[in-house]
């Protein structure tokens, strides 16, 4: 079999994107727990390790109390927004196997991603222009529905991405055999 031969299976494909998929799935429940942990911390006057996670969360949200769930008289580690979204994507990553079967070949439209993004925007902008003013429900809705789509978006780049890794060391060691016969 030479390199031209090579071709991935459809079955390692799914079981790399199986792997893929429990490790991403580990990953968003850790960042959701850690959200959820800052203020229970807190509340436990563990005041170093909530510390942590309020300065780990303060890089990617602004944190602002009025504009934040509170969970035993502490605030969460991000905003109602992001705590929308952040679960939003939890839930889709657990539902995606179910809504959809692991297709290597299957990236959503452009389209579909500024169809996603106009509750969100919607709600954002009319906030800014003043035309009515975001609710606690507005922003945790609006972030919670572009969470969950946000999978689909993001999913199919990291199955692409580990199938891609496993093409490559397959690749490099046909290239070394190849090398070897040439010598």
């Amino acid at each position: 079999m030479n390199r031209n031969q090579l071709k991935l299976s459809t079955s390692t494909d799914i079981r790399i994107n199986w792997i893929a998929y429990w490790f991403f799935l580990i990953s968003v429940t850790l960042w959701c727990f850690l959200i959820i942990a800052a203020p229970i911390l807190a509340s436990l006057k563990h005041k170093f390790l909530s510390g942590i996670i309020y300065l780990f969360f303060s890089k990617v949200c602004h944190q602002i109390p009025e504009r934040s769930f509170f969970l035993v008289g502490k605030q969460l580690g991000v905003c109602m927004r992001c705590t929308g979204i952040y679960f939003g994507f939890f839930l889709g990553t657990i539902i995606y196997p179910v809504v959809h079967r692991f297709r290597p070949d299957w990236i959503p439209s452009a389209k579909l991603f500024f169809i996603v993004l106009l509750p969100i925007s919607v709600d954002y902008l009319m906030n800014i222009f003043r035309i009515a003013q975001n609710t606690s429900i507005s922003r945790s809705v609006t972030g919670f529905i572009l969470g969950v789509m946000a999978v689909y978006f993001v999913l199919p780049g990291i199955f692409a991405f580990a199938n891609n890794l496993k093409y490559s060391k397959q690749m490099k060691k046909w290239e070394q055999v190849d090398a070897r016969k040439t010598r």
